[in-house]
């Protein structure tokens, strides 16, 4: 199960998206979510919302365990080395915090604070724009999920650095889920999403599945772009999962009625 959440970093974010289906899953499930996040935005309790909205939001994408009895010169020089290495991958601005969930020797990478509320670029209407629903520890260990432990996520109140509360967590499922939309995808289905009005997701599935993404910017107005250096520098993983992609089968025979 992904959980409702944006493409967006600090850096950049993708103006629209097309989603496309070239395999539904063939023994059941993977339909694909879909909520409106200027409909969460109106559904979410007043307090719970200025709560975040005042302390702020910061959300790990990684975590590296690493044996507490390290000497603190040796912690020191990993943090120093996945800052320089690997936390330029993610394309967004990170710090490399330890044990902010508690856990001893656990080095995280954190992004920065930033309010869960946006306004449409566009339009101008306020929406409900992070990624809580998904990376949330607290939802996550309540549903399937076989993300190894290394890319596991974590919310925190930017303010103190805790986690969010159990109760904050219920109130962010509840709002967000009441809007979503499941689609059930079918083999050539296209769908189009404004990445900053709407969140996406996707539910459990069996067998196998083939859905791809394209992501587009904005044609005007630069300072909307972002840095696009990812769009012309591809590191190596990148190239050998591209490599990979092209062998796989384009076409399918479906069995669908």
């Amino acid at each position: 199960y992904i959980g409702l959440h944006c493409e967006s970093t600090a850096k950049r974010t993708a103006a629209y998206a097309a989603f496309v289906c070239f395999q539904k899953a063939t023994e059941g499930g993977g339909r694909f979510l879909v909520a409106d996040g200027a409909a969460i935005l109106a559904e979410m309790d007043t307090e719970v919302l200025q709560r975040l909205y005042e302390r702020q939001i910061r959300i790990s994408v990684s975590n590296l365990d690493i044996p507490p009895s390290f000497p603190t010169f040796v912690k020191t020089g990993i943090k120093d080395l996945v800052a320089a290495a690997v936390a330029p991958k993610f394309d967004m601005d990170l710090e490399m915090l330890y044990e902010s969930d508690g856990k001893p020797g656990r080095l995280q990478a954190v992004e920065t604070a930033e309010r869960p509320i946006n306004r449409h670029p566009v339009t101008g209407l306020p929406v409900w724009f992070n990624n809580a629903h998904n990376h949330a520890r607290k939802l996550r260990d309540r549903r399937p999920c076989g993300v190894p432990e290394v890319g596991m996520t974590e919310v925190f109140y930017a303010d103190t650095m805790d986690t969010l509360s159990l109760e904050d967590c219920q109130e962010i499922k509840r709002a967000s889920e009441k809007h979503i939309t499941a689609l059930a995808m079918e083999p050539g289905d296209v769908l189009l999403v404004d990445n900053y009005r709407a969140l996406h997701g996707r539910d459990v599935f069996e067998g196998d599945r083939f859905h791809a993404v394209s992501w587009f910017t904005w044609d005007q107005n630069d300072s909307w772009r972002g840095d696009e250096r990812r769009i012309i520098e591809k590191n190596g993983l990148n190239q050998a999962m591209n490599s990979f992609m092209d062998f796989l089968p384009k076409d399918f025979e479906s069995k669908q009625s």
